[in-house]
């Protein structure tokens, strides 16, 4: 899911609080019990790995981490769950065809995406360094900015769902911070991950060295950090100074906070929870937008069935990822890391399938950016509905620009 930005409406609260109240009830994007899921898997996983990996006294690299790591990708779905786009496609073909125009350029995005990831094979065989080098930029710099452009939407979700709650209107530099989050901590991680060594011991490499050495001084990480947390402290304190303020927003802002965070003090574990939040997150947007709603056409599909079909559209990549990560002891190190993403030069054909597969990811980062795309009022009217935020009256009625249940909303992605 790539950002959507509501505008914080202007109007009067409707239920005066004192300031930095929170409210709960009926603010949860999907339950009290789905929403604790996916922001306390990933920390747990994260801090149950970190602990045994401290009691078991194993280095930088160890066994603990690339399995949590793996977990994160395989299991959580950060690298799986970019087939659901498309399934998503197969059940409600509304979401590809909201935009006249969409159809089109998503199958001409795929196929292109597709042949980039087919000339990987080639890039292999040309010049195997350069192509892991490419690949792991690649696919480290767009997948974080898709990761934060997910986070980014969800907020906006949060926001759109107090507004239909009846909170009163969000403080106006919420929206500027809300527009500055994905440029800024985007900036931040990945100077930290490619430009700032991993440690303060001389000839210590970046978290992700692909050649270009450390070229920032270890010091250099408090100034990161400083302005993340300078960042983190105005965005809570808008929130809570705001008066009513939607409980589940902010513990989804401060589990973000605290894997962005993560990600630049320890990227060995922030790259185990920040992408575990984001498969997570992916499951459950994709489970909500599968469901049936009022005026579909007859469907074969029940409720019933939605998960077991969304597992079975993933095996095809959790098998790779056993294959490489499990098998053959793969890359575990960013999106793909700095290892050889596409297998060994002795296995052919798991190296055309591998490659094949990292067309896909990218296919999903193309057409995820224009199926968001919330400023066309086309595409706003059909993903709100699939989304269950379209007025229960109404749930095909027009844009909300003119509503007053639903505030304006900006595509940004």
């Amino acid at each position: 899911m790539t950002a959507s930005t509501p505008v914080l409406a202007t109007g009067p609260s409707s239920a005066p609080a004192s300031r930095g109240s929170l409210l709960f009830r009926g603010l949860w994007l999907f339950s009290p019990r789905a929403d604790a899921a996916f922001l306390t898997l990933p920390l747990l996983l994260t801090a149950g790995a970190a602990a045994v990996s401290a009691l078991v006294g194993l280095q930088v690299g160890d066994e603990v981490n690339r399995l949590a790591v793996w977990t994160a990708q395989n299991i959580l779905g950060n690298g799986t769950h970019v087939v659901l786009t498309y399934l998503l496609f197969a059940v409600h073909r509304d979401v590809l065809t909201a935009d006249p125009q969409q159809p089109r350029i998503i199958l001409a995005g795929t196929l292109a995406m597709l042949a980039v990831g087919a000339g990987f094979i080639v890039t292999y065989h040309v010049n195997k360094d350069a192509h892991i080098y490419v690949v792991g930029v690649i696919f480290n710099v767009f997948g974080l900015h898709h990761t934060l452009s997910q986070h980014k939407g969800f907020w906006a979700l949060h926001s759109l769902r107090g507004h239909q709650a009846g909170l009163g209107p969000g403080h106006p530099r919420e929206r500027a911070l809300q527009q500055l989050y994905v440029p800024l901590i985007l900036a931040l991680i990945l100077v930290r991950l490619f430009f700032i060594p991993d440690s303060a011991a001389p000839g210590a490499t970046p978290y992700l060295d692909v050649g270009q050495g450390a070229l920032l001084p270890h010091g250099a990480l408090g100034v990161m950090l400083a302005v993340w947390f300078g960042y983190f402290t105005l965005l809570f304190r808008t929130l809570l100074r705001a008066g009513n303020a939607s409980g589940p927003k902010v513990l989804y802002l401060l589990a973000v906070a605290t894997a962005t965070g993560l990600t630049l003090a320890a990227p060995m574990w922030g790259n185990v929870m920040l992408p575990a939040m984001h498969g997570l997150e992916y499951y459950m947007i994709t489970a909500r937008m599968m469901e049936p709603r009022e005026g579909d056409p007859p469907s074969r599909l029940g409720r019933a069935w939605i998960w077991p079909l969304m597992i079975l559209s993933m095996l095809p990549l959790l098998t790779l990822g056993v294959i490489h990560g499990l098998i053959l002891h793969g890359a575990g190190r960013g999106t793909l890391g700095a290892g050889d993403p596409s297998g060994s030069s002795s296995h052919l054909l798991l190296r055309v399938l591998t490659s094949l597969s990292l067309g896909v990811v990218l296919a999903h980062y193309f057409a995820d950016a224009f199926i968001y795309r919330f400023r066309l009022p086309g595409i706003r009217k059909v993903m709100l509905r699939r989304l269950g935020f379209a007025p229960p009256a109404a749930p095909a009625s027009s844009p909300a620009t003119s509503s007053p249940a639903i505030p304006s909303i900006a595509s940004t992605g």
